[in-house]
C-alpha cells in the first residue's frame, strides 16, 4: 500500500512531458503486440489455405480434364466408323482417326499424372482410396486403345484403296461384266446387275442380310451359265472361277464385320467400365475443394476469434490507459478549455480552478491573471466600439448613395435606408445575414427583367460582385435609372453603392441626340451645299442651252431635220434639269411648286405609268381610300417619290413573281408613330394623308435600315444610291414624315405622311392658284415695254442667252458679270434701267448682297432673282425686304417672259 501510495504522488507530480512518454510506449506496446499475433494466425491461415486450396484445384481440374478428353475420344471414334463407308477409310483416318488416337493416349498420360498427384499430396482418405479405382481406369483406358487400334486394322482390311477386301470385290466384279460384255450374254447380265444391287446396298448399310441376297442372287447366274449352250468350255470355266473368287471375298467380308461388332461391343463394355470411375473421380474432386473451403472457413473463424480477444485486451488497457490520462491531464485541460471558452464566449469573469504544481497548475495561473487583464481591456474596447458604431452608422446613413457592405461570406452586414429608398424590393430582404443573391432574386421578383434577360443581368451582376469592381445601370419600371458600384475594401469585404443618375443620364442622352441630329444636320448641309455648286453650274450650262434651242427653234427658216435634232436635244436638256432638281431634293432644297394636290387623282392619272415601270412577274394593286382631303405638295416631285419608291419595291422583288400594293388614307398619328419617322424634323402628332408602297420582296436587314437613306448607298450593282435620299429629301421639304417596316422574308412597307393643312381644306375652292393638271394661261402683256433691263450674272453663256431671249421679247439689255458690276452700272443707269435680273450665287458680291445695295440706290426698282435653288430656299436668305420675283434655272424663254411681267405688274 505505501508503494502503491508513493507511485500515484510520483505520477501526480511528474512533468506532463514524461507522461506522456510513458502513455505512448504502453499504447506502441499495445499495438505491436496485437499486430503479431494477427500476423501469425493470419500466416497461419493463409498456408493452409494455399495448400488445400492448390492440391484441391489441380486434382479436380485433372480429372474434369480426364472426362472432357474420354468423351472427345469417344466421340472421334463414332465419327470413324460412321464414315469410313461413305467416305472411304484412308479419308476416315483424315478427319477423326488419327485424332482419336491421340485423345486415347491423352486420357492414358492424363491418367498417370492424375495418379502420380494423388500418391505425392495431403489429401482426404477418399480421395487416397480412389487410386485403386484409377488403376483401373488405366489398364480399361489402355485396353480401349488396344480395341481401338484393331478395329482400325479390321476396317483397313476392309476398305483399304489397293489391298482391302471391298477394293478385290469391286475388281471381280468389273472383270466378271467384262468377259460378259464380251460374251454378249444379255441375261447373265442381268442377273450379275441383281447382284451388284444386293451388294451395294449391304456396302452401304451393312446388314448381313442384304449380302447374303447377293449371294442368293449368284447361284441363278451360276445355273445360267452351266446350261448355257452358247459357251465355250473354257469361257464357261472362266467364269465359274471368278463366282468362286468373289463368293470368297464375300465370306472374308462377312468375317471382318463378325470381328468389327464383337470390337463394338468390347468399346461398349469398356465406355461402361470407365464411365462410372469417371464420374467417382470427379465428385471426390469437388467434395475435395468443398471441404478445403470449409477448411477455410474453420479457420478463417478460428483467426477471427483470435483478433477479437486481442482486439478486446487491447481496448481494455486502452482504457485503463485512458483513464489515467483522464485524470492526469485530459481533465486537468478539460476544465482550462471550458474557462477558456466561457472567456471566448464573452464571460470575461470566467477563472480556470486547476491546482496543481506541475505546467498545466502554472498554464492555470497564467490564464487567470490574462483573463483579468482581458476584462479589464474589454470593458474599455466596449466602450470605444460602442462610440464608434453610432458615429460609423451616422456617417453612412448621411450617405445620398444607398450603401450595403457585404461580408467575405457574402452576408449583408449593414445597408443605409437609402437602399430601401431607390429600390423599394429589396425592403423585405435587406437584413443582416441576407445573401447578395437574395437581394438580386427581390428585384427580379419585382417584374423589373423577364425570362433570359433576368438570368444574364442576374449572372453579370454576381460577376462583378465576386470580383469586387465593376459598375453597371438599372433602369426601373418608373423610368428612373440607378448606377450600380462595387469595390473591395482591405478585409476583402465587398461594398454596393446605388445611386440615383436619372437626371444625369437624361441629359446625356439628350446631349447624344443633340449631337446625332447636329452631324446629321451637318452632313446634309455639306452634302447641300456640294449639290447647290454644282446645280449652280450645271444650270447655267443648261439655261444657255436651253435658251439658246429655244431660240433656234424659233427661226422660221429651221427646217428638218435639224428642228427634229434640236427638239431632241431640247428634250435631254430637260431631262438635264430633272437630274439637278433630283439631286437638290434629297437634301431638302430642291424647288417645289406647292399647290393643293388631290393624291389619289395623281396616283391614278400616272397609274399607266407606274405600270409600264414595274416588270411583268409583278403584280400592282391599288387600294385607295374614297374622299381623300387634299393636300399641299408639288406634284412632280410626289410623282418621283411614288416612282422611285415602286422602283426600290420592284428591285427587291427581283425575278420572282410577286405584288405591290399602292394604297392611300387617312392616318392618325400620335407622337410614337411620329417618332419612328426618318426624317430628322419630325412633322407634328395629327391627322396625315398616308401614301403606303407595300412589296413582297424579301425584305431588309437591320444594318441595311440603317443606311437605307444615306446618298450614293446602295445594295445593286448598278445605280447611283440617289433614288431613296431624293425622296427623303422630298419628304423633308414637304414637312412630312417616312417610315420603314421591314424584316428578312417577310417584305417591306414604306409609309409617307403628309400633315393635313386645315386651311387648304376651307379654301381649296377659293385658293387663286389653279389646280394640278390645268393650265395656266399667261398674263397678257403690257402694251408699253420698259426701255433697258439689266443681267447681272457670272457666267458668260447666260448672259448671252439673256441679252438674245431679251432682245427676242423687245426688251433693251445692259449686262454686268458679278455684283460689284452690277450696282455699278446700276447706279450709272438708274433712271433708264426698268428692271433687274439679279443671279444669287456670284464672285466679289452675291445676289444677296448686290440685292440689299440695289434698294439702297432705288425702292421702287422691280428685282428678279434668278437661281437653281428653291423659292423657299433662296427667301430664306433675305430677312425683311424680298426680290419681286424668283426664276428658277434652267429657264425657258415663255418662263423668263412670265416672270418679267409678274414684275412689271408688281409694280404697275
Amino acid at each position: 500500500m505505501k508503494m502503491r501510495d508513493a507511485v500515484v504522488r510520483r505520477w501526480r507530480s511528474a512533468p506532463i512531458g514524461f507522461k506522456f512518454g510513458a502513455i505512448m510506449a504502453f499504447m506502441m506496446f499495445l499495438i505491436l503486440f496485437t499486430a503479431v499475433i494477427g500476423s501469425i494466425a493470419l500466416r497461419m491461415t493463409l498456408n493452409h489455405v494455399e495448400s488445400v486450396i492448390l492440391t484441391s484445384t489441380e486434382i479436380r481440374e485433372l480429372t474434369m480434364e480426364i472426362d472432357r478428353e474420354l468423351q472427345h475420344a469417344r466421340q472421334l471414334e463414332r465419327a470413324f466408323f460412321m464414315q469410313w463407308p461413305r467416305i472411304g477409310f484412308e479419308q476416315a483416318m483424315e478427319s477423326s482417326g488419327y485424332e482419336a488416337k491421340q485423345r486415347i493416349r491423352k486420357v492414358i498420360e492424363l491418367t498417370g499424372s492424375l495418379r502420380n498427384k494423388l500418391d505425392n499430396s495431403a489429401i482426404s482418405r477418399e480421395l487416397q482410396e480412389a487410386v485403386l479405382h484409377l488403376e483401373f481406369y488405366l489398364s480399361a483406358a489402355e485396353r480401349y486403345a488396344g480395341t481401338f487400334g484393331d478395329a482400325v486394322i479390321l476396317v483397313s482390311e476392309l476398305a483399304r484403296q489397293e489391298t482391302g477386301r471391298q477394293t478385290n470385290l469391286a475388281v471381280l466384279s468389273d472383270i466378271f461384266i467384262e468377259r460378259i460384255e464380251m460374251l454378249q450374254a444379255t441375261d447373265m447380265l442381268l442377273l450379275f446387275r441383281t447382284y451388284q444391287t444386293w451388294q451395294n446396298l449391304y456396302l452401304g448399310t451393312r446388314q448381313r442380310p442384304d449380302m447374303q441376297s447377293a449371294l442368293n442372287a449368284l447361284k441363278p447366274l451360276q445355273e445360267t451359265i452351266l446350261s448355257s449352250p452358247d459357251l465355250t468350255e473354257i469361257s464357261r470355266q472362266d467364269l465359274l472361277n471368278i463366282l468362286v473368287a468373289l463368293e470368297y471375298v464375300i465370306a472374308q467380308i462377312l468375317e471382318l464385320d463378325w470381328q468389327l461388332e464383337d470390337k463394338f461391343r468390347e468399346f461398349d463394355l469398356q465406355i461402361s467400365a470407365l464411365t462410372p470411375i469417371s464420374e467417382q473421380l470427379t465428385s471426390l474432386a469437388r467434395l475435395e475443394v468443398d471441404r478445403a473451403r470449409d477448411g477455410i472457413d474453420k479457420t478463417r473463424w478460428n483467426t477471427t476469434l483470435l483478433l477479437f480477444l486481442a482486439v478486446l485486451f487491447a481496448m481494455a488497457l486502452g482504457m485503463s490507459t485512458a483513464l489515467v490520462m483522464h485524470r492526469s491531464i485530459t481533465r486537468k485541460f478539460a476544465a482550462l478549455t471550458l474557462s477558456a471558452d466561457r472567456l471566448r464566449g464573452g464571460d470575461f469573469q470566467a477563472r480556470a480552478t486547476v491546482r496543481s504544481s506541475d505546467e498545466i497548475g502554472r498554464l492555470a495561473e497564467t490564464f487567470n491573471t490574462m483573463a483579468e487583464r482581458i476584462s479589464n481591456l474589454m470593458h474599455d474596447l466596449q466602450q470605444r466600439f460602442e462610440m464608434s458604431q453610432i458615429r460609423l452608422f451616422q456617417g453612412i446613413e448621411s450617405i445620398e448613395e444607398g450603401f450595403a457592405l457585404f461580408d467575405k461570406r457574402d452576408g449583408l452586414v449593414t445597408a443605409n435606408r437609402n437602399v430601401i429608398k431607390l429600390l423599394p424590393p429589396t425592403g423585405h430582404v435587406l437584413r443582416p445575414g441576407a445573401t447578395f443573391r437574395e437581394c438580386l432574386a427581390s428585384v427580379i421578383d419585382a417584374g423589373l427583367f423577364r425570362g433570359e434577360r433576368a438570368s444574364v443581368w442576374m449572372a453579370t451582376q454576381l460577376q462583378m460582385f465576386r470580383r469586387g469592381a465593376g459598375s453597371d445601370e438599372l433602369r426601373l419600371t418608373s423610368g428612373r435609372v440607378l448606377k450600380i458600384r462595387y469595390s473591395r475594401t482591405q478585409h476583402h469585404e465587398t461594398v454596393v453603392l446605388l445611386e440615383d443618375v436619372t437626371e444625369r443620364v437624361r441629359m446625356e442622352e439628350q446631349r447624344l441626340d443633340m449631337e446625332r441630329q447636329l452631324l446629321h444636320a451637318q452632313k446634309l448641309e455639306s452634302l447641300g451645299v456640294l449639290a447647290g455648286g454644282i446645280a449652280h453650274d450645271f444650270n447655267n450650262l443648261l439655261s444657255a442651252m436651253m435658251g439658246n434651242m429655244e431660240l433656234a427653234l424659233a427661226l422660221p427658216s429651221l427646217e428638218d431635220p435639224a428642228r427634229k435634232r434640236i427638239l431632241q436635244a431640247h428634250t435631254a436638256a430637260r431631262r438635264a434639269a430633272d437630274l439637278t432638281r433630283q439631286m437638290l431634293a434629297y437634301s431638302g432644297k430642291g424647288g417645289f411648286e406647292v399647290r393643293p394636290l388631290m393624291l389619289n387623282d395623281l396616283v391614278q392619272d400616272n397609274v399607266h405609268i407606274f405600270r409600264t415601270a414595274l416588270p411583268k412577274n409583278i403584280r400592282l394593286i391599288l387600294n385607295l381610300a374614297p374622299s381623300l382631303p387634299l393636300i399641299r405638295a408639288d406634284s412632280g416631285q410626289i410623282q418621283q417619290v411614288i416612282m422611285n419608291l415602286i422602283t426600290n419595291a420592284a428591285e427587291a422583288i427581283g425575278d420572282q413573281p410577286g405584288t405591290m400594293t399602292l394604297s392611300t388614307r387617312v392616318r392618325y398619328c400620335d407622337a410614337d408613330c411620329i417618332h419612328r419617322s426618318r426624317t430628322t424634323e419630325k412633322p407634328a402628332p395629327g391627322w396625315h394623308v398616308l401614301l403606303a408602297v407595300q412589296d413582297s420582296g424579301d425584305g431588309m436587314s437591320d444594318e441595311i435600315l440603317t443606311r437605307l437613306f444615306d446618298p450614293f448607298f446602295s445594295t445593286k450593282f448598278t445605280g447611283r444610291g440617289l433614288g431613296l435620299s431624293a425622296v427623303l429629301g422630298i419628304i423633308r421639304g414637304h414637312r412630312g414624315g417616312i417610315i420603314v417596316e421591314s424584316s428578312p422574308g417577310s417584305g417591306t412597307t414604306f409609309e409617307v405622311l403628309f400633315p393635313l393643312d386645315e386651311s387648304v381644306i376651307r379654301n381649296t375652292l377659293n385658293d387663286g392658284e389653279p389646280p394640278v393638271g390645268e393650265e395656266s394661261v399667261l398674263p397678257e402683256m403690257n402694251s408699253t415695254i420698259p426701255e433697258l433691263v439689266l443681267v447681272v450674272d457670272d457666267e458668260e453663256m447666260v448672259r448671252e442667252l439673256s441679252v438674245e431671249a431679251l432682245q427676242h421679247l423687245g426688251y433693251s439689255v445692259l449686262v454686268a458679270e458679278d455684283g460689284l458690276d452690277g450696282v455699278r452700272i446700276f447706279k450709272e443707269y438708274q433712271e433708264h434701267i426698268g428692271c433687274v435680273i439679279l443671279d444669287l450665287m456670284m464672285p466679289n458680291m452675291d445676289g444677296v448682297t448686290a440685292f440689299a445695295e440695289l434698294r439702297k440706290i432705288r425702292k421702287d426698282i422691280p428685282v428678279i432673282l434668278c437661281s437653281g435653288y428653291s423659292p423657299q430656299e433662296t427667301e430664306q436668305r433675305f430677312a425683311g425686304d424680298r426680290p419681286t420675283a424668283f426664276l428658277q434655272k434652267p429657264f425657258s424663254i415663255k418662263a423668263l417672259q412670265k416672270t418679267l411681267q409678274t414684275a412689271f405688274n408688281s409694280y404697275s
